[in-house]
């Protein structure tokens, strides 16, 4: 009985000399970098407000957190705040220094996978300027993320589009019909990573209802939110086109049909500049033409009609 005691209290005090040393062991894994930084050696501040990315995952921890370096010592830390208005999270960093252009790096913790990650991007150390803000977060990320803003296509649910054009940061979708243009649900793509906003209100694709009576401003954040673009999206009806082939007795006719008084419609033919003419109550002809390739200009819009002998 005395041995069998005696073994049963040599395994309870096994179990728990294990148990408090894979504890340990666990504290000195999960262990923070010790960043730290005496804001009283220092003259001069710097100012940032952003968010971190690691692998392409925005971090959301508040042991995650952000420090710069100069020459490899630590001249700020900060770690994530939640803010619940804008509902993500944001490192307000202060960088601190006595000489200005120094060059600053930055590292990342991210505490969920307990690794340091480098900053590619640096900075020049510049006193009283500030980075960030609260919609246009300055990135701390590793790799670096994409600065592109772009409207890459754009169309409406459960709507056929005719045509869209792409003039510089204007977009016109020309439609059959607009339907009701009060609550267009809009279906678009942007560039990697970027999001789009209507007066800062996030849209998203599919899901929206947007009042195209006019047309409409809509911002593109890039994904590392240092580029904001403005595009400009206009619904347009469909331009329809009608030929009339040379017979003996007559020449050929183009009719174009687009409701806008005073859109010029242009024509060419084997390249050269041929003739022009508005649009008069929705529509214009152009008569007495002889067999050929023609190409009809309006709005922006290019349409081969070919007349036949």
């Amino acid at each position: 009985m005395m041995l069998k005691e005696f073994k049963r209290r040599m395994q309870q005090q096994f179990s728990l000399s294990l148990l408090l040393l894979l504890f340990g062991a666990n504290r000195i894994i999960a262990q923070s970098p010790n960043w730290a930084v005496n804001a009283n050696d220092f003259q001069y501040t710097m100012t940032f407000v952003g968010f971190l990315n690691v692998d392409g995952r925005t971090l959301a921890n508040t042991n995650d957190k952000v420090a710069a370096f100069v020459n490899g010592k630590c001249r700020g830390v900060a770690n994530l705040i939640y803010v619940d208005n804008q509902k993500r999270y944001y490192a307000y960093l202060t960088v601190f220094s006595n000489i200005e252009n120094e060059i600053v790096n930055f590292k990342i913790y991210d505490s969920e996978k307990n690794v340091v990650k480098d900053v590619s991007k640096t900075k020049f150390f510049t006193s009283n300027q500030h980075f960030g803000n609260l919609f246009q977060a300055y990135s701390f990320a590793n790799p670096a993320l994409s600065s592109a803003a772009d409207i890459v296509d754009f169309n409406f649910k459960n709507i056929i589009r005719k045509n869209i054009i792409f003039d510089s940061t204007k977009i016109s979708v020309y439609l059959d019909k607009q339907a009701d243009v009060t609550a267009m649900n809009t279906v678009f793509s942007l560039s990697t990573g970027a999001n789009a906003f209507i007066e800062t209100n996030p849209l998203i694709s599919g899901s929206n209802a947007v009042n195209f009576t006019n047309p409409v401003l809509v911002q593109v954040r890039s994904e590392d939110e240092s580029v904001v673009k403005d595009w400009m999206v206009s619904i347009k009806q469909a331009i329809t086109y009608y030929r009339k082939n040379v017979v003996c007795y007559a020449k050929g006719e183009i009719k174009v049909v687009y409701p806008v008084d005073g859109a010029v419609v242009s024509i060419e033919l084997n390249g050269q500049f041929f003739v022009s003419q508005p649009i008069s109550k929705g529509q214009t002809i152009f008569t007495n033409l002889d067999a050929g390739t023609y190409k009809v200009k309006v709005d922006g819009v290019t349409k081969e009609i070919i007349i036949a002998q």
